[in-house]
């Protein structure tokens, strides 16, 4: 567990590895959203599946907000990691006391978005996978 107790040079390290894996999970996130997109709005459902469309509208409507926060995520990681190079380049990352406490949270944040996610695309596969 990363602390004050560690160096400055292990905790950079170990922010700039979070910050990368952040961002290329987001990358293939968006490849999986682009992919349960097309295969919600597939022609290749029965018809008389009860509450069908209801179901594939949810996950629609779920997926667009899905969308959403992964943008903001990047957007936030992005912003995240410009900072982190700024202190990096000032060689004072702890003159900002907050700094290790923002790395925990967007920690906290991607986490429990990635959570989410995942409870989401099981979700879909069951119901879609039942119906094919």
């Amino acid at each position: 567990m990363l602390g004050e107790q560690n160096t400055q040079e292990e905790l950079l390290t170990a922010f700039h590895h979070d910050a990368q894996w952040w961002k290329l999970t987001l990358g293939y996130i968006e490849t999986e959203i682009r992919f349960i997109d097309q295969l919600l709005n597939a022609q290749i459902y029965k018809e008389n599946t009860p509450n069908l469309f209801e179901r594939l509208h949810k996950f629609n409507h779920e997926i667009d907000t899905i969308v959403r926060e992964t943008k903001n995520l990047k957007k936030e990681i992005a912003d995240y990691e410009d900072k982190l190079h700024r202190f990096l380049e000032r060689q004072d990352i702890f003159s900002d006391t907050n700094f290790l406490q923002n790395h925990r949270e967007l920690k906290d944040r991607y986490e429990e978005f990635y959570s989410g996610l995942n409870d989401y695309k099981t979700r879909v596969f069951n119901y879609i996978g039942g119906m094919l």
